[in-house]
C-alpha cells in the first residue's frame, strides 16, 4: 500500500512538474568567493512580466518564450532562428505589457544576463526564475550560423540557424 501511494505521488508530483505548476529542483551551483555580476539590486522588476536592467538601460521579458506569470510556469518553446526572429516580430505587432518594440537581444546584450558566479544555469534566479542551463538565440547572425548564448556555463557559440534554441526578448529604454 505504502509503495503505491508513493507511486501514485511520485506521479502527481511529475504531472505537476511538467505543467509548471510547482517550482522544478535545480542544480544551479554559485561560487560564494566570486562576486555577483547581477546583484538583483541592479535590476527592476514592474510586476507585469518585465524586467529592467538598471545598468544597461534594457528591458528584458522576465520569462523565456513559452513561460507565463510571476513564477515563468510552464515550458518554454524552443524555434529556429528563423522562426524566432518571426515570433518577436509578432510579439511587437500584438504588443507585451503595452510595449511593441519587443526583439531579440544582440550576442552583447544578452551576454549581460549571464551571472559570472553561478552555472547550470549561469543565470540570477531571482531575477529570471525558472530559466534553463540552455541556449538562447541572439539577433547577431552570419549566415548559415547565427550567435547564441549558452547559460548553462555562460558561453557563446555560434549554432546553425535551423537548430532550437529558446528566447528571451529585450527592447530598449534609452
Amino acid at each position: 500500500m505504502k509503495t503505491t501511494t508513493k507511486t501514485a505521488s511520485s506521479a502527481l508530483v511529475g504531472v505537476l512538474l511538467f505543467l509548471g505548476l510547482v517550482p522544478e529542483t535545480r542544480a544551479q551551483s554559485c561560487q560564494i568567493n566570486v562576486p555577483p555580476t547581477t546583484p538583483v539590486q541592479r535590476f527592476a522588476d514592474h510586476n507585469n512580466g518585465t524586467i529592467t536592467d538598471l545598468a544597461t538601460g534594457l528591458m528584458w521579458k522576465k520569462c523565456l518564450e513559452g513561460q507565463q506569470g510571476m513564477g515563468c510556469y510552464g515550458k518554454p518553446e524552443l524555434y529556429s532562428w528563423e522562426l524566432a526572429q518571426q515570433h518577436a516580430s509578432m510579439v511587437r505587432n500584438g504588443r507585451f505589457s503595452g510595449y511593441g518594440d519587443w526583439r531579440l537581444p544582440t550576442v552583447n546584450e544578452l551576454k549581460t544576463l549571464v551571472e559570472q558566479q553561478c552555472m547550470e544555469p549561469a543565470v540570477n534566479l531571482q531575477v529570471f526564475p525558472r530559466m534553463l542551463p540552455a541556449g538562447l538565440w541572439t539577433a547577431t547572425a552570419a549566415n548559415p550560423n547565427a550567435w547564441s548564448v549558452d547559460f548553462s556555463k555562460g558561453r557563446v557559440f555560434q549554432s546553425l540557424q535551423q537548430g532550437g534554441k529558446y528566447v528571451r526578448l529585450v527592447r530598449n529604454l534609452r
